[in-house]
């Protein structure tokens, strides 16, 4: 490797050498006798030796001396001005006041000790000093609530007062009764273990649930958000507001994200609320291949990332945005700040078949029941009476609740569906001597007993 450095003429190569021999324990005058340097060039060649070394071994900070990101003169002093303008505002505060080319909030931060600007408290400091009990008091306070537990605040109040002549406040009793009780609950119990997970696929696990705070202003209704959040991606699969939520809204919030998205989820998770408990439910999740996990009773957290997503959905595009973009606009810390969109596009359609698609109604219907119709047509149902034709007397219909309603079938064909039956769940009593109109089945075509419709209803 080739030497890039000047070469040294025979004058300094001498100095050189005179200066290694010094440190190598020769005498001065030796030194200077054979190299014929003078005395004093010798011991002023040493110190500059020395000095140089000395510069050389000494600690340096390392990278640029001054850094790249340092903020700009004009931006400082805009910032300093709005600070002592504004001495109660916070850093963040500062950041929206200084436009869009304002720095982050920690950079504020540092401006403001390094040019020795505090923020003051927007509240004024206080007049007096706060009463605090003293000592002596405490004690007595403590020794008359372990003698009399069972008087309330209140009344302690009032008994210290009147027999000790100490002032207290009954919000401060309620505290020193509290820590009594506590110290009285020793070991205290632990801490709960929490256990986060995530699955590893898009449609692996749905989460489900209701927003029940959602008015509509043109309609003056308080709507329900029926979501269905993607566990991986922690994105929307079907997001949808409805008036009268129920079991079968439910089932067709599934059918509609399966067929959108062309897959069948491994699980969904509910909680126990009613539109999330029922046999419709559970009948259309075993024969679609689907598994129902309902949450534990009055634990959230198991659904914890739709009601974390819930609680954005309000703050986040009810109040700011018109149009729905939450799989493409929100950042999830999970995901490293990137939207859900990203994970979904893992997903590969076309795994569920289509035929299983096209008939998932089908999959949710299941069989109540046996019933012959008497000569009147009449049943009595849910404590009131339905209607279903006179034609079909001394006949055995069978009774199958369906996403379309109650179904009346004869000889393995639907022949009546009473819609909306489940609203109908007040039992019947008699008011003021009047009956409740009965209800009636509506006729599906085509009919086995085509005279079922032409009968007259009652």
């Amino acid at each position: 490797m080739a030497d890039d450095r000047p070469p040294a003429n025979a004058k300094h190569a001498r100095r050189v050498r005179a200066v290694l021999d010094l440190f190598h324990g020769d005498a001065v005058a030796a030194v200077s006798m054979r190299y014929g340097i003078g005395r004093s060039d010798v011991y002023k060649f040493r110190q500059r030796a020395l000095a140089a070394i000395n510069e050389a071994l000494s600690d340096r900070r390392r990278g640029p001396r001054k850094p790249h990101n340092r903020i700009a003169p004009d931006s400082e002093a805009q910032v300093v001005t709005l600070c002592q303008r504004h001495p109660t505002w916070s850093s963040y505060a500062v950041h929206r006041g200084c436009g869009a080319d304002a720095p982050s909030p920690r950079t504020i931060q540092r401006i403001r000790a390094r040019q020795g600007l505090g923020r003051f408290s927007k509240r004024e400091p206080p007049i007096r000093q706060r009463r605090q009990l003293t000592p002596e008091a405490r004690e007595r306070v403590a020794i008359i609530l372990a003698e009399k537990p069972y008087l309330g605040p209140e009344r302690t109040v009032w008994d210290l007062q009147n027999s000790e002549q100490i002032t207290v406040s009954a919000s401060t009793i309620k505290r020193m009764k509290r820590k009594q009780r506590e110290a009285l609950l020793l070991p205290r119990p632990p801490q709960p273990n929490w256990r986060f997970y995530e699955r590893h696929h898009p449609h692996s696990l749905w989460h489900g649930d209701f927003l029940e705070k959602v008015t509509l202003t043109d309609l003056d209704r308080t709507a329900y958000q029926f979501t269905l959040q993607d566990d991986y991606s922690r994105g929307y699969v079907y997001c949808d507001l409805l008036l009268y939520p129920d079991i079968r809204t439910t089932i067709r919030g599934l059918i509609a994200a399966m067929r959108a998205w062309r897959t069948i989820p491994k699980a969904v998770v509910f909680d126990n609320g009613s539109p999330f408990k029922g046999r419709l439910l559970s009948i259309f999740c075993e024969r679609v291949g689907v598994r129902l996990i309902h949450a534990a009773v009055n634990h959230p957290q198991t659904n914890g990332k739709l009601e974390r997503a819930f609680r954005d959905d309000m703050r986040d595009f009810y109040e700011q945005y018109d149009s729905w973009l939450y799989d493409y606009v929100r950042g999830h810390h999970a995901l490293l700040g990137k939207p859900a969109i990203t994970r979904l596009n893992e997903h590969t359609p076309d795994v569920a078949p289509p035929a299983v698609l096209a008939r998932l109604e089908n999959y949710a219907r299941y069989e109540i029941g046996h019933k012959i119709i008497p000569a009147t047509g009449r049943i009595r149902l849910l404590g009131r009476n339905a209607y279903i034709g006179k034609m079909a007397a001394n006949i055995e219909v069978t009774f199958c609740e369906s996403l379309d309603g109650l179904e009346a079938w004869i000889n393995g064909q639907c022949v009546a569906v009473l819609k909306d039956y489940r609203t109908f769940k007040q039992v019947a009593t008699h008011w003021r001597g009047k009956l409740p109109q009965a209800f009636c089945f509506e006729p599906c075509t085509p009919l086995i007993c085509p005279q079922i419709a032409d009968a007259p209803r009652q």
